[in-house]
């Protein structure tokens, strides 16, 4: 236990607070991620707003001279660091808080009470058509349990209030919303924000947090640990060096230990997890150390070292800078596209339609807004069209046109089907403008569908789904469960009406080699007379099949 902040908060202070709260967040991330109302391999809520909230501490100084500069540059490092939709509208809330507290030097309960408020609307306001029973409806009932008249006037009682009036909204999530209550779970971002302000609360008071997640009904026992993806696959990178990831099982693991130990050997570490199963994130100049620590504490697995001096030299390379490679010579275009892409062979076969740039990430690695910017940069293009490919980076991929100074239009492709489709349509005689609205009407073309394996069992769409069974989703919506990839692809197929004259288009990936692929195609051509089915290497993760029905 630590000493109890003062009633009215300075720079530090808030920043303590903030801190801790990312802490609380960042503890319970895995179980945050179980909350995803389908059982498949991809729930992120809890990682996005995990590193969204990363992005926002790296970037506030310690040193800031009032609470107004230091939340401009939580705002700021939120903006740019969000990552999915969760993170994107985690970060317009925090965006909100810094326009309330701009002019203050200090914060006390009214004027923390007065910021939650203006931080819901900012998030309310970041989403097209709000919906009760998210994120949104817990943000709210923050601001309005603070502003309470009985709430106080001190800091930590503007964040206790807040804290209640959150947790109090959370639990009536799954009454607001059908899909939530036959899941059995609450809302997963509505519980990152909670997560949130009960570490904040806590530090106010000078307490450790009192906070666990209640997992969902089919979770496993260890905080949802197969739900979530391999840990930080795609997080930013805040030095040089190897940025080094593994995850570490046994018995009896100690995650707090460990993080202390880790944190003594390398920066910018992330270290999660229960006492079965830690993932460790961490950047050092010599890895050894840190797989060392990891297998001195039980097993390694999905280890995975990244040179980031190399890829600093790349980036310098390509942007000019003295002492680095020979930048590319390659003349300014009028227009460009860049696509999303969860993988290097979807990355491949948008290049092969044209695309100028490629942003890394998608599903379970959703970029940032200065990735995009980034690779909008790299296009080198008066004009650019990005396009998502997923249905929880459109929200950082508008984010960033609005950041950014560059030209960019956003074609809200929600699935890899879609995105393919709008490349296809992209005509060399047409200005980026008409460009832009051939690709949005080309994506009403295609019907898009997904197979994966059920991580959890669970009940969605009122169908029962088992832990290990393929299922498959037709335009966003359960449309099978079978017992294996292809008897799912079969009847997503038989679902979706498909006949004879219907192209289907296949990306393999998750495991999946191309014989079982050509296996697929082959049953579906002699089941449905007239289909023409093709096959792509996609090698997405975590899908089995991205499929394209046209």
């Amino acid at each position: 236990m630590s000493h109890p902040l003062p009633a009215t908060l300075d720079a530090a202070a808030f920043r303590e607070a903030v801190l801790a709260g990312a802490a609380c967040l960042e503890a319970n991330a895995d179980a945050i991620n179980a909350l995803n109302v389908f059982p498949v391999p991809d729930g992120d809520t809890g990682l996005n707003m995990t590193l969204t909230l990363r992005a926002a501490t790296d970037a506030t100084p310690p040193n800031a001279a009032s609470v107004g500069e230091a939340s401009a540059a939580l705002a700021r490092g939120a903006l740019l660091g969000a990552r999915g939709n969760s993170g994107v509208i985690f970060s317009q809330f925090l965006k909100g808080l810094a326009a309330a507290l701009a002019e203050r030097s200090e914060a006390d309960g009214p004027a923390l009470a007065a910021a939650f408020n203006a931080a819901a609307e900012a998030g309310y306001q970041a989403v097209g058509n709000p919906v009760e029973g998210t994120m949104l409806t817990v943000m709210r009932a923050a601001g309005d349990a603070a502003l309470a008249p009985d709430a106080g006037d001190g800091a930590a009682d503007a964040l206790t209030a807040a804290y209640a009036g959150a947790d109090l909204a959370l639990a009536r999530t799954p009454e607001q919303l059908p899909v939530l209550k036959e899941a059995g779970v609450v809302d997963a971002g509505g519980q990152g924000v909670v997560a949130f302000l009960a570490g904040m609360a806590a530090r106010a008071a000078g307490e450790a947090p009192d906070f666990r997640v209640a997992l969902p009904e089919g979770a496993a026992a260890s905080s949802g640990v197969n739900v979530s993806r391999e840990f930080m696959e795609h997080t930013e990178e805040e030095m040089y060096g190897y940025c080094t990831q593994f995850v570490v099982q046994g018995e009896g693991l100690d995650p707090d230990a460990l993080r202390e130990r880790v944190m003594a050997v390398a920066a910018s570490t992330v270290v999660i997890g229960d006492d079965r199963v830690v993932r460790v994130h961490a950047h050092a100049e010599d890895p050894g150390p840190l797989l060392s620590l990891g297998a001195a504490a039980g097993a390694l697995s999905r280890v995975d070292i990244v040179n980031m001096d190399a890829q600093h030299q790349d980036f310098m390379a390509r942007h000019g800078y003295e002492g680095a490679a020979a930048p590319s010579l390659r003349e300014r275009a009028p227009f460009a596209v860049v696509p999303v892409a969860p993988s290097d062979g979807l990355a491949r076969i948008f290049r092969s339609l044209g695309a100028a740039a490629v942003v890394s990430g998608g599903q379970t690695m959703n970029p940032t807004a200065a990735a995009i910017i980034a690779a909008v940069e790299e296009a080198n293009a008066d004009r650019a069209v990005v396009l998502p490919n997923n249905k929880n980076v459109i929200l950082a991929a508008e984010q960033a046109a609005g950041l950014s100074d560059l030209s960019i239009a956003v074609v809200p492709s929600a699935t890899i089907p879609q995105g393919v489709a709008a490349m296809l349509a992209v005509n060399p005689d047409l200005d980026a403008e008409g460009n832009a609205a051939a690709m949005a009407a080309a994506m009403g073309s295609v019907r898009s569908g997904e197979v994966t394996t059920a991580v959890r069992s669970a009940v969605v769409d009122g169908a029962a789904v088992a832990e290990g069974q393929a299922i498959a989703l037709l335009d966003g919506a359960l449309a099978a469960a079978a017992a294996t990839p292809n008897a799912a692809l079969a009847a997503m197929l038989e679902a979706a009406g498909a006949g004879g004259g219907a192209l289907v288009t296949l990306y393999y990936g998750a495991g999946l080699a191309e014989s079982d692929a050509r296996q697929a195609a082959a049953e579906l051509s002699a089941g449905i007379p007239g289909i023409e089915v093709e096959i792509y290497d996609g090698g997405q993760p975590h899908y089995h099949y991205l499929v394209s029905i046209e």
